[in-house]
């Protein structure tokens, strides 16, 4: 009989979405909601209809893919490309056009404020090019139309609204000067030979997609990456990303809260054979409840589930981690550290107030989260791969190296007597 799961194995294989990433309650609703029809009889016969109809198919994607993006989020990314901008003038690449992609981009906030920092960094538009790809035709229409509600502009910086924006009846209308810099396609990125007819990218952003995909799909993200990027090129990801990065043979940049890292020569790549961590677990072996799912809105479900979601340990977690991931970093901590007052031997937790403290470049506090989180399981395998990350940015090589040798022996990658 065909059940959620089966769906969910579906648009795991098709797209390489984790369903615990993406939230089994969010798939089930949107499900449910999409098949508010008369022609739709049963789950077997939708499921069909979603390996026959890409329409259906990319309608039900719609629905649960909810793009959570703001102009110059992650700012330091931004400052770091303006000032190699201002400081070679060329990306140092003996290149007369820079090349750089947004992927994904949604609603395009981000390749635009790419475009709106190329050009505050002194380069002429025709020394650039922005592409931008997304799976969803609704993101793309939306980026291109360039008209943005007030949750598009957050932080306390927003003299860029004033320079290029004009103020419409439905939002702020971005100035059709940045709209033409940027290039939309539609395509995905977990497919292999994606942008097969695009030359390689001097730059790519390629933030908070990972932690949402299952791990053979970031092992094709990360092919086309290789294929896509050039030698020495800048990969600009999300703070919980990082470590996969790093992982898969990229080097951190050392530039304070910019989440960069660099692509290496294929010699140089790592080869210690630790694999690439699942950031779908990024709290370890805490997983979702398993959701009945009833025909509903998506959204957050009735007043009484709402009730024993958040009274579940597991719940708080989950929410911590979907806060971190849109940024809101003091929020999460804040609720991480709430929720470790009444659980203070939960080693997830005390993981998550490393990680959160690490992307604020907190090095003492995450030092000291990551410890507790050891103390209480010696092998957290997250946690050492953290804590190594930790001391490289603080360069204490030998630290480090104490700990990589640690990450191999719980990883039975030890050397033997």
């Amino acid at each position: 009989m065909t059940s959620y799961r089966d769906i969910e194995k579906f648009l795991s294989e098709t797209f390489g979405f984790d369903p615990e990433s993406i939230g089994r309650k969010n798939i089930a609703d949107a499900v449910n909601s999409r098949m508010r029809t008369p022609i739709v009889h049963d789950m077997h016969h939708y499921l069909k209809m979603l390996e026959s109809d890409p329409e259906e198919l990319e309608k039900l994607v719609e629905q649960v893919v909810v793009p959570e993006t703001w102009f110059f989020r992650d700012r330091e990314s931004f400052n770091f490309l303006k000032k190699h901008i201002e400081k070679t003038r060329h990306f140092s690449y003996p290149v007369k056009t820079l090349r750089i992609l947004s992927v994904p981009c949604s609603t395009g906030e981000e390749p635009y404020s790419i475009a709106m920092a190329l050009l505050e960094a002194g380069l002429s538009p025709e020394r650039f090019h922005i592409d931008a790809i997304d799976i969803s035709r609704k993101a793309i229409g939306i980026a291109r139309r360039a008209v943005y509600g007030k949750g598009s502009f957050r932080g306390e910086n927003k003299d860029y609204r004033d320079r290029y924006f004009t103020s419409v009846e439905e939002g702020f209308q971005l100035d059709p000067v940045i709209t033409g810099l940027v290039h939309f396609y539609r395509d995905n990125f977990v497919q292999p030979h994606a942008l097969r007819n695009h030359e390689p990218y001097q730059c790519v952003f390629c933030k908070n997609l990972l932690i949402y995909l299952t791990d053979d799909a970031r092992k094709k993200v990360f092919a086309n990456l290789d294929r896509l990027l050039v030698p020495e090129g800048v990969v600009f990801t999300g703070h919980a990303e990082m470590m996969s990065f790093l992982q898969y043979g990229y080097n951190a940049v050392k530039y304070s809260r910019s989440f960069a890292c660099r692509k290496a020569d294929n010699a140089e790549k790592i080869e210690s054979g630790i694999s690439i961590p699942s950031l779908s677990t990024v709290t370890a072996n805490v997983t979702a409840p398993t959701v009945t799912a009833s025909p509903a809105k998506t959204g957050h479900g009735s007043p009484a589930h709402r009730h024993r979601e958040e009274a579940a340990p597991e719940s708080v977690l989950t929410r911590v981690r979907a806060l971190a991931d849109r940024g809101n970093l003091r929020e999460a901590l804040k609720l991480c550290g709430q929720f470790l007052k009444e659980h203070s031997d939960n080693k997830e937790a005390y993981y998550l107030m490393g990680l959160i403290n690490l992307a604020l470049d907190s090095f003492s506090r995450a030092e000291d989260f990551f410890q507790k989180a050891l103390y209480l399981d010696p092998g957290y395998y997250e946690a050492l791969l953290h804590m190594r990350l930790l001391y490289e940015k603080k360069d204490d090589q030998a630290r480090a190296l104490i700990i990589e040798e640690r990450i191999k022996r719980h990883s039975g990658l030890g050397i033997k007597d």
